[in-house]
C-alpha cells in the first residue's frame, strides 16, 4: 500500500458528523470560513440519529410558566451539583432560537400553528420536548444535511483521524486515514473541532453506532487537552444472551415495565432476587432504572453474573397476554424471528453505556486549554455534571456545536497564515503506519479490540472497584507491551490493510481512553448517582458532598496523567427565583407515563 500523503488546507477542521459536528460544519461555513469535516461514517452520520423523542427547548408553548431559567434549573438539579453554569445558561438560553433557525432551513418539528407540539419528559418540570413524534433524529440529521449540501460543504468520508498537529503549543491541523481507498491525509487546519462523539462500540453490546468507539477522547487528551468528569457514564442494562436479542435500541424499558407491571425478576446466579436484599419492601419494583442498573451492575461485579456474565431476567411467570401488548410485544417478536425459547433459554443482562457523561474540558464558547482545539457534543463533559437527563443530548450539541464554530471562525480570523505542521511530525506518521504494514508476525489490531472490550465491560462498567480498576490498568500495560508495541496491520489486499490500520488507530486511542476512566474512578472516593448517569464505587457506596463537590479534571504531563480538582463553575449573576425553584424541586415526573422511557 502506498501512504504517500495528500496534503490539504482548511481554516476550520471538524472531526465527526453527528449533530454538534453538522451544525459546527454549517455554521462555520455560513460565517465564510473555509471547511473540511472528516469523518468516520458517511456525512452526516453518528449516534444523532438513533434520538427518538426530541431534545429539550423551553417555549413555553405547552405552558407558559416554562422558560430557560427553569429549563436551567432542571440541568443543575440533574447534575448533581457539578454542572458548569456558565454552560448550562448558554445552552438554555440558545437552543430555542437556534432551533427557529434551523426550521428557517427546513427541520420539520411538530407545530400546530406557530406553536411546537412539547411532550412532557423525566427531569423536565414542564412540558419541554421538541420533537417530530418518535423519529425526532432522523429528521434533524436530515434538515442538517440538506443545508449542509446547499452549502457545499466539503468532507472526508470514512475517514478516521489519528492524530493533531501542534507548532509548540498551537493547533496546526492533523492526520486522517481513509480506511476503505487506504489514502493518508495531512490537514493544515487554523483550528480544529472535537465532534467525535461517545465511546459505546468499546463495550461488548449497546446501542451505540458502530463507529462510536471512543479514540476522539485520547487524541484531544494527547493534544493537551483537559478532561473533565470522566468517571461519569449513564449505564443501562441490555442482554448480552441470547444473541438474537442483542440489539441497537435501548431495551431498559421492557425489563422496568415487565418487572412493575407483570411480574418478571431479576435473578443472580444462585436463583436469588437479590434486590430483596437491599430493598426488603418492594425487592425490583418502584425503582428507577439508575437505580436498577446500578444494582444489576453491582452484583455482577461481586460475582452474580450466570453463565454468560449477566443478570437472569426472568420472565417465566409473565401472563402470555404481554405477548402482544403494544409496548413490550417487541421483546417476543425479537426472540421469535431469532428462534429462541426465552424460558428454556433465559435472558442475561449487563450493564452498557448508553453516553459518557464527561470528556472533552470545554467553556461555554466551546473551547478547550489548547489554542486552536474547540470541541462540541457527547465528546465533551461539564455541561452535564454528573448525570444527562433524556431531552439533553440534541440541544447541548447543537448549542455547543454552534457556538464552538463561530468562536473557532473568529480565532482562525486573527490568524494571518497556517501554522506549519513540521516535515518530523508527518515522517512519524509515515513511519509508524509503515511499521504496521511491514510488520507480519505482529498482533492482530481486531484481538486487540476484542481485549479492550473484555476489559472495558468487566471492570470499567457502571460500578467499579479499586481491584477492578487496577486489573485493568495491569491488563491494559500487558497490552501496550505485548500487542500495541508489534502491532501487523498487513492484509491480503489494501482493502484489508485499510481496515486493520483503522482498527489499530481505535485501538491505540481506546487504550488511554480506558486510563483516563479508570484513573478518574479511582480518584472519586464516593458514589454520585442521578436519574440517568452518575459514578458508583463499590467500596465508597455514598455521596460525599462535604468532599467531592468539585470537579477531577485530567491532563497529560510528560507522557502520563496529571490529576487535579477544580471548583464548579458558578455563574457570573444571581439565581432567578425560577432557577431556584427548579433547582431544588423534587424529581418532575410525567403524568402520562406513555410519554417517558430512558432514551431521548
Amino acid at each position: 500500500m502506498d501512504i504517500t500523503p495528500t496534503v490539504l488546507s482548511c481554516d476550520i477542521l471538524i472531526v465527526g458528523s453527528g449533530s454538534a459536528g453538522a451544525m459546527g460544519a454549517i455554521k462555520a461555513k455560513l460565517a465564510g470560513a473555509n471547511v473540511l469535516v472528516a469523518t468516520k461514517g458517511p456525512y452526516p452520520s453518528g449516534n444523532s440519529t438513533k434520538a427518538l423523542a426530541g431534545y429539550g427547548a423551553a417555549f413555553g408553548h405547552a405552558d407558559e410558566r416554562d422558560n430557560p431559567e427553569v429549563h436551567f434549573g432542571d440541568v443543575v438539579r440533574n447534575g448533581i451539583g457539578l454542572c458548569n453554569e456558565k454552560m448550562v445558561r448558554t445552552w438554555t438560553t440558545t437552543i430555542c432560537g437556534l432551533t427557529e433557525e434551523m426550521r428557517s432551513w427546513g427541520l420539520d418539528l411538530i407545530r400546530d400553528e406557530n406553536k411546537y407540539s412539547q411532550r412532557p419528559w423525566e427531569g423536565h418540570s414542564y412540558p419541554r420536548m421538541v420533537h417530530h413524534h418518535w423519529s425526532t433524529g432522523k429528521y434533524l440529521m436530515k434538515c442538517l444535511s440538506d443545508k449542509s449540501q446547499e452549502l457545499g460543504i466539503d468532507v472526508l468520508s470514512h475517514t478516521i483521524v489519528g492524530g493533531i498537529f501542534k507548532d509548540g503549543d498551537t493547533v496546526s491541523g492533523a492526520w486522517g486515514f481513509n480506511y476503505r481507498s487506504g489514502e493518508l491525509y495531512i490537514i493544515q487546519a487554523k483550528a480544529v473541532i472535537m465532534t467525535t462523539g461517545g465511546y459505546g462500540a468499546m463495550y461488548p453490546v449497546g446501542d451505540n453506532v458502530g463507529a462510536a468507539t471512543g479514540e476522539g477522547y485520547a487524541i484531544a487528551f494527547d493534544a493537551g487537552a483537559e478532561m473533565v468528569g470522566m468517571e461519569f457514564g449513564h449505564y443501562l442494562p441490555t442482554p448480552v444472551h441470547p444473541k438474537a436479542l442483542q440489539v441497537k435500541f435501548v431495551f431498559a424499558a421492557f425489563i422496568n415495565g415487565l418487572i412493575n407491571e407483570a411480574g418478571a425478576k431479576l435473578l443472580n446466579n444462585k436463583g436469588e432476587e437479590f434486590f430483596y436484599q437491599r430493598y426488603p419492601e418492594t425487592g425490583a419494583t418502584k425503582l428507577t432504572m439508575e437505580e436498577l442498573t446500578r444494582r444489576i451492575g453491582e452484583e455482577i461485579l461481586n460475582g452474580g453474573g450466570g453463565a454468560h456474565g449477566g443478570i437472569i431476567f426472568d420472565i417465566s411467570e409473565v401472563d402470555d397476554k404481554f405477548k402482544d401488548h403494544p409496548k413490550y410485544g417487541r421483546m417476543w417478536e425479537l426472540a421469535m424471528r431469532g428462534k429462541v425459547d426465552l424460558l428454556n433459554d433465559p435472558i442475561e443482562l449487563i450493564c452498557y453505556p448508553h453516553d459518557l457523561v464527561g470528556g472533552i474540558k470545554i467553556n461555554e464558547k466551546g473551547e478547550t486549554n489548547v489554542p486552536g482545539l474547540f470541541a462540541a457534543g457527547e465528546a465533551t463533559g461539564g455541561s452535564h455534571g454528573a448525570s444527562r437527563f433524556g431531552g439533553s443530548a440534541l440541544s447541548d450539541c447543537l448549542v455547543f456545536g454552534a457556538l464552538g464554530a463561530l468562536e473557532a471562525v473568529d480565532y482562525a480570523g486573527k490568524l494571518s497564515n497556517h501554522t506549519e505542521i513540521k516535515p518530523a511530525d508527518i515522517d512519524a506518521v509515515k513511519n509508524k503506519l509503515s511499521a504496521w504494514i511491514a510488520s507480519e508476525d505482529g498482533a492482530d489490531p481486531a484481538d486487540i479490540l476484542d481485549k479492550i472490550r473484555n476489559i472495558a465491560g468487566t471492570h470499567l462498567n457502571t460500578a467499579r472497584s479499586e481491584a477492578g480498576i487496577n486489573t485493568a490498568f495491569s491488563e491494559l500495560t500487558d497490552i501496550e507491551k505485548n500487542m500495541i508495541q508489534n502491532i501487523s496491520a498487513g492484509g491480503e489486499d489494501d482493502k484489508e490493510t485499510a481496515t486493520k490500520i483503522r482498527q489499530a488507530i481505535e485501538a491505540e486511542g481506546q487504550i488511554t481512553l480506558c486510563r483516563l476512566l479508570g484513573t478518574a474512578s479511582l480518584e472519586r472516593t464516593e458514589s454520585r448517582g442521578g436519574y440517568f448517569g452518575g459514578s458508583y464505587r463499590i467500596e465508597h457506596p455514598d455521596r460525599d458532598d462535604e468532599n467531592w463537590l468539585k470537579n477531577i479534571v485530567l491532563k497529560k504531563l510528560n507522557g502520563s496523567i496529571e490529576v487535579s480538582h477544580e471548583p464548579v463553575v458558578k455563574l457570573d449573576e444571581d439565581y432567578s427565583d425560577a432557577m431556584v425553584k427548579a433547582m431544588s424541586t423534587e424529581w418532575a415526573v410525567p403524568d402520562d407515563p406513555e410519554y417517558y422511557s430512558t432514551s431521548e
